[in-house]
């Protein structure tokens, strides 16, 4: 092949990854987000009694926000028939807030072989999203889809979602679209399942806590979307494992693990309506721990809500979410609430500002945290956020 065919070649795939795509070599496609942030923090206390340094009381830092890379492959069977492979992993630029995490080693997220067609749906084998996670986007595209880490309310130490996870040792199933209705269901084997109740080592946080029983987790949800209406529901229970609520789930004493004596589940609904350029979203959730070992039984309910205005080049989102205080004993005061102010403008084609401002609020006995993961003292401390940073894709 002469050397001008060749820089032609290469010149043209450059030319698509400028252009803010994915890149294609033969059946394999490379894509990947880079997204960074600075992040400025004050902490205060609202009934903590830890002892406040400038490394967590105020701060200044460069933080990801959850920065990818991965390739994947589709490929025709027969018919409708059609087989798929992915890896994903997790990227940091700036600071990842750990020296002991390894969540960037190869293929920490969605990564899976699977199988499927148009009619009959998916079933996807390895790491994957469980379905009550996936639940929020059928519930409603905003609220999963924050504009960046800084004023995330979802996940395992946010207000909602804590038992929505990416998960290792998963079978998962999502259905096509069936006159607006999707079902995605998914059962981790049990083996992996402490990625999402426990907090990990002391020594290394991306490890699991050892188990001595299984904890296999099943999750199924439902949404059904027709015009400017979304509507769904999740549910997910987790075998032999329990949380004390009331000590909030990062704490090593707040996960109990025995063989049928010990049970997790939440569930979920919510809606999203969009009128013209605005939309508005609501989810309404309740996490239930039953623990005959220890002998309580508790649970906490949850809320988020979100409004929405996007046009071409332009997202601005005003979000709010609640915690009550946890039922059962020793419960007081385990609630929080976190309101979040977030913007994105597109600079070019491939690159986008973003910012936003968020206050979170914890009462005395709860130690919430938002999506960019900076470690409060303990309970009962509050956090300012403010952040400014750019966001690419390809």
């Amino acid at each position: 092949m002469k050397k001008s065919t060749i820089a032609t070649a290469v010149l043209s795939a450059l030319t698509v990854s400028s252009a803010f795509a994915d890149v294609e070599v033969g059946p394999v496609i490379f894509y990947g987000t880079l997204q960074t942030a600075v992040e400025m923090i004050n902490v205060s206390a609202n009934g903590g009694t830890a002892a406040l340094t400038k490394m967590n009381e105020s701060q200044t830092r460069l933080m990801d926000q959850s920065s990818t890379l991965g390739f994947k492959g589709k490929y025709a069977i027969d018919g409708d028939k059609f087989a798929l492979a992915q890896v994903e992993s997790r990227l940091y630029l700036g600071n990842n807030g750990s020296n002991s995490d390894d969540k960037t080693e190869l293929g920490s997220r969605n990564t899976f072989v699977g199988v499927g067609s148009t009619s009959m749906g998916t079933v996807r084998m390895g790491r994957y999203d469980n379905a009550y996670k996936l639940s929020v986007k059928q519930i409603s595209n905003f609220i999963k889809d924050n504009v960046n880490d800084a004023s995330g309310d979802v996940g395992d130490k946010q207000i909602v979602n804590r038992l929505g996870a990416r998960q290792g040792d998963m079978v998962a199933y999502e259905s096509p679209a069936m006159g607006g209705v999707t079902v995605n269901a998914s059962y981790n084997l049990g083996k992996d399942s402490t990625n999402s109740i426990s907090g990990g080592t002391a020594n290394n946080t991306a490890k699991n806590t050892v188990a001595t029983d299984m904890m296999p987790q099943f999750a199924l949800g439902v949404g059904y979307a027709a015009g400017p209406l979304k509507i769904g529901v999740g549910y997910t229970t987790v075998a032999n494992a329990s949380w004390q609520l009331d000590n909030k789930k990062s704490a090593a004493t707040a996960v109990n693990n025995a063989a049928g004596a010990q049970k997790l589940e939440a569930y979920q609904f919510g809606g999203q309506y969009t009128f013209g350029d605005f939309s508005v979203g609501a989810l309404m959730e309740q996490t239930n721990s039953y623990s005959d070992s220890v002998g309580y039984a508790q649970s906490q309910k949850t809320y988020a809500l979100v409004g929405a205005y996007k046009v071409t080049g332009m997202e601005v989102q005003v979000r709010y979410a609640l915690a009550d205080d946890v039922t059962g004993t020793n419960t007081t005061d385990t609630g929080a609430n976190q309101v979040a102010v977030m913007a994105a403008y597109d600079l070019s084609k491939n690159l986008k500002f973003v910012g936003s401002v968020t206050q979170l609020t914890n009462k005395k006995n709860a130690a919430f945290t938002s999506g960019s993961g900076f470690a409060l003292p303990g309970n009962g401390y509050n956090m300012t956020q403010i952040a400014v940073g750019l966001a690419a894709a390809f």
